[in-house]
């Protein structure tokens, strides 16, 4: 693997590890956080025609919906945040364990186009701890 698909996915996974943390742990105070956050995107990316937010994800607690990523094959395409982040933990023990199974796994998902739908390649999550 070559420097920049490691720093790559090193920062994906701290990320990742980040979003999870905030969410589970963050304050709940307020039920309507989430709303705010889909606004927020609004402000910070473009949206394609699908109603999707995309770009490069600079803000881990405002992710857009497609996050600009490089394919295995180095094609630049995005990635939907949730293939890339996966399902939200409902309790803190529930977030450890997903960060455990996390350890040294390899998997694949879709690489797409701006429009969310159009399958360009692929983009391949490794997380070696």
């Amino acid at each position: 693997m070559n420097l920049k698909r490691l720093l790559v996915a090193t920062l994906t996974v701290a990320a990742t590890i980040l979003i999870i943390f905030a969410s589970t742990f963050g304050d709940k105070s307020n039920d309507s956080l989430e709303p705010q956050a889909d606004q927020e995107a609004l402000k910070l990316y473009p949206v394609n025609e699908s109603g999707q937010t995309y770009g490069k994800s600079f803000d881990p607690l405002v992710v857009p919906d497609l996050i600009l990523a490089e394919g295995t094959d180095g094609k630049a395409g995005y990635v939907l945040s949730s293939d890339l982040i996966g399902k939200e933990p409902t309790t803190p023990e529930e977030a450890v364990k997903q960060q455990l199974e996390q350890v040294n796994v390899n998997r694949v998902i879709p690489l797409y186009e701006k429009d969310g739908k159009t399958i360009i390649g692929q983009f391949k999550i490794t997380t070696n701890h």
